[in-house]
């Protein structure tokens, strides 16, 4: 599991960069990131990873009550 955490985090701290001419939005807007795939597939599996994260270790602290 640390195997899995490290890569996680590596994965998510790697540097982003502006890139101007996709979008139609505001990009300072929450629409720009939920509609344009270069944002929304990241958000989606991050909040993916974190609810994974969050059952497994509620259920692993219940398996040792």
């Amino acid at each position: 599991m640390k195997k899995i955490l490290s890569l996680l985090l590596a994965v998510s701290t790697v540097p982003v960069f502006a890139h101007p001419g996709h979008g139609t939005q505001n990009p300072l807007s929450p629409g720009h990131y939920i509609a344009n795939p270069e944002h929304s597939i990241p958000l989606t599996l991050a909040i993916g990873a974190a609810v994974v994260l969050t059952v497994w270790l509620l259920n692993r602290q219940r398996a040792s009550k």
